[in-house]
């Protein structure tokens, strides 16, 4: 279809507008633009009146018995010999039940105390959910198998150092163990004591953290509880 040779409204207006921008402006010899316009400016993003751009909802999991909210989730399981019957495989599961709720727009990680620390990614940071990481990382979590002592400190200070690190606004520590703080080199009790101290001190109210205390024997719900409440989390209590 042949248009005529004028010129088309739209586009007369449009390049016009162009034109306005690529002159440099004889009065305050900005190359750049017209006067007050800069490259700086004109890098930033379009801002249009009455329309806001849209954020992603933060995802939503079901971690125990409660509904969680947030766009990062980070993991912190107790993988100790006082978790090794049973115990260990219902965190897991549990684990592996809160990764496969995660939509592509959310980060995640997941760490593995006993006497040492293991941590999925390798790199300390949290790692987008798209399906092939849900994948590998639900695969990386089923290979875990006891291992000895309960350094729950340490691990509960990578789980926070990779939460400070998440760019986002709301994450949140999901927390499975027995409670038992039996690290090595250490009084059990002011272990624990300490930990509380420690981790309440560290996070300083950034991040919640949910605790699901796992286990039918041996289990310290006192230390469970405090540290959710301590940390503005829930707790969930779960037997073998």
């Amino acid at each position: 279809m042949r248009t005529s040779r004028g010129a088309i409204p739209g586009v007369s207006v449009l390049l016009a507008l162009l034109a306005g921008v690529a002159v440099a402006d004889e009065r305050t010899g900005n190359r750049f633009g017209p006067a007050g316009a800069t490259k700086e400016n004109l890098d930033l993003p379009l801002s249009v009146p009455g329309i806001e751009l849209e954020e992603d909802p933060p995802d939503i999991v079901f971690f125990g018995e409660h509904r969680l909210e947030g766009d990062t989730f980070i993991l912190a399981l107790d993988r100790s010999s006082s978790m090794a019957q049973g115990e260990l495989e219902i965190g897991k599961g549990e684990a592996i039940r809160v990764i496969g709720q995660l939509s592509d727009s959310s980060r995640f990680a997941v760490v593995f105390y006993d006497q040492g620390v293991i941590r999925f990614p390798g790199n300390g940071r949290p790692i987008q959910a798209t399906s092939g990481n849900r994948a590998i990382a639900i695969g990386w979590v089923s290979t875990i198998v006891p291992g000895r002592g309960t350094c729950v400190r340490e691990g509960l200070a990578v789980a926070l150092e990779i939460a400070h690190r998440a760019s986002t606004g709301s994450s949140a520590i999901l927390v499975l163990a027995d409670g038992g703080t039996t690290c090595p080199g250490h009084n059990a009790a002011r272990y624990g004591m300490q930990t509380l101290s420690d981790v309440t001190r560290s996070n300083a109210g950034r991040h919640k953290i949910h605790v699901c205390c796992v286990g039918s024997d041996r289990v310290d719900v006192d230390f469970c509880q405090s540290l959710a409440s301590m940390n503005g989390g829930s707790f969930t209590r779960r037997s073998n």
